[in-house]
């Protein structure tokens, strides 16, 4: 089985984690989703399937999941209606379930999925996700493959755009947004990593993207992660991760609860620890620390 090799990492706080821990649990009281409405788009399998089951285990009044595969939706919702959020109690039956298929590359077909969910539901959006997305193929900038760079392009910058066009008129007041990322966006190219431009690329394009989405909506609660290095299908090279899946899922029900306001339009890794940033609360919320900038560069 193979593992990965990483890059140097430095870590923004001096714990570091690739498991879920209790300050994150979706089961505490203080990260309650009672109420609110989640739509994560790519929730059929891996990061996007374990954040779905996290927002039931806290209690959200409706999750639902969209993606292209209907075989992989009907299998995570089976999942999720089946579930037990402690050893003595299943599912709360308020907690409302749902999927719609979808391809994020279709304006028209995200758009319709998401209206379909918010007729379904009886409410706005409280909570989107923005989760699908696909790791191109690695190679040199030249001599690649202007297909694979297309593919790349289309799902993870292309995909998010429609997605985002289709949630802004089905967003509740105070919606907060999501966006998958990853560590490649920032990082500097790095030996351990060869190739890998195509999704730094479009992932860096997606960044700014959303932050720009932030900054036109500035009542609508914007963040980026970097959700881990996870063994997913989305990337069949790794088939032991260093991070569990549910890292990501538990940490971004933390994202969603008043205890994270101040990370709004920062971008965060799931793996810092989350009682050392909120030590940092007034210093991150009022700099320009953990926005991706220009090295040394106040602006």
């Amino acid at each position: 089985m193979a593992t990965p090799l990483l890059p140097k990492i430095v870590s923004f706080t001096e714990t570091w984690h690739s498991e879920p821990y209790p300050l994150i649990s979706p089961t505490r009281p203080e990260l309650s989703a009672a109420g609110k409405n989640v739509a994560i788009t790519g929730g059929g399998t891996g990061i996007g399937r374990a954040t779905a089951i996290a927002f039931a285990q806290a209690g959200a009044k409706s999750v639902a999941i969209v993606g292209r595969r209907i075989d992989r939706l009907e299998a995570t919702v089976a999942a999720l209606k089946a579930l037990d959020l402690d050893s003595s109690r299943t599912l709360p039956a308020a907690t409302q379930i749902l999927f719609e298929p979808a391809d994020i590359r279709d304006r028209a077909s995200i758009t319709s999925a998401l209206a379909n969910i918010v007729r379904q539901v009886g409410g706005q959006i409280d909570i989107f996700v923005s989760n699908a997305g696909v790791l191109p193929a690695d190679g040199p900038v030249v001599g690649y493959s202007e297909a694979d760079l297309r593919d790349s392009l289309e799902t993870n910058l292309l995909g998010a755009f429609n997605a985002l066009q289709a949630f802004l008129p089905l967003a509740a007041p105070g919606a907060k947004v999501f966006n998958t990322s990853s560590g490649i966006a920032h990082w500097m190219p790095q030996p351990e990593l060869p190739g890998v431009w195509a999704y730094a690329a479009a992932k860096i394009a997606a960044v700014r993207m959303f932050d720009y989405f932030a900054a036109e909506n500035p009542g609508i609660h914007v963040v980026n992660i970097q959700p881990g290095i996870i063994a997913t299908e989305v990337n069949p090279k790794i088939t032991v991760g260093p991070d569990s899946v549910e890292l990501p899922a538990h940490f971004l029900v933390w994202l969603a609860s008043d205890e994270a306001k101040f990370l709004k339009d920062k971008f965060v890794w799931a793996n810092w620890d989350v009682q050392e940033l909120m030590a940092r609360a007034d210093e991150i919320r009022d700099s320009v620390l953990l926005r991706v900038t220009l090295n040394g560069v106040d602006m």
